[in-house]
């Protein structure tokens, strides 16, 4: 699928997805790693700055702002979209270098790495998981509330 602007909007198989904006894959060792999907990297014609509040060591909340992101016409709250304790911080954003999310939202475009609490199992199961029915089409219809996809051939 691709937006408007001809981005092509990539959703992978084995990761949860918010309506946030956000994804959050499974790791070792009752990890978790969260990130912007492409939607939302996508969404912006311009990414300039993004600042990541969380440090490692603090727990977060469903719902608490882990972060902004500033673009060329707005600034958005990263919201979390589960709960956890923060084990690490990608360092790429702290040098200023958003391009790594437009490149890679889903690899070196990470942004945190959290530790599952009692309350995570519960949260991923509100989240929709790629590659299960319905999420393509739930994906399809948030995409065009934020920017309107393009027309299939």
């Amino acid at each position: 699928m691709k937006n408007m602007w001809g981005y092509e909007l990539k959703f992978p198989d084995g990761i949860y997805y918010s309506p946030e904006l956000l994804w959050v894959k499974d790791e070792a060792d009752k990890k978790l790693r969260l990130g912007i999907s492409d939607l939302g990297v996508k969404s912006v014609k311009e990414l300039i700055h993004i600042r990541i509040k969380s440090r490692a060591g603090s727990p977060v909340n469903k719902g608490d702002l882990i972060g902004m992101v500033e673009t060329s016409k707005m600034v958005w709250q990263i919201i979390a979209p589960i709960s956890g304790v923060v084990v690490a911080v990608n360092e790429k954003f702290q040098k200023n270098n958003p391009t790594i999310l437009h490149n890679d939202p889903y690899g070196e475009g990470w942004i945190l790495l959290v530790e599952r609490t009692d309350e995570t199992d519960g949260q991923l199961s509100q989240l929709h998981a790629g590659g299960e029915a319905g999420t393509e089409k739930w994906i399809a219809d948030l995409a065009q509330t934020i920017v309107p996809l393009m027309a299939e051939d």
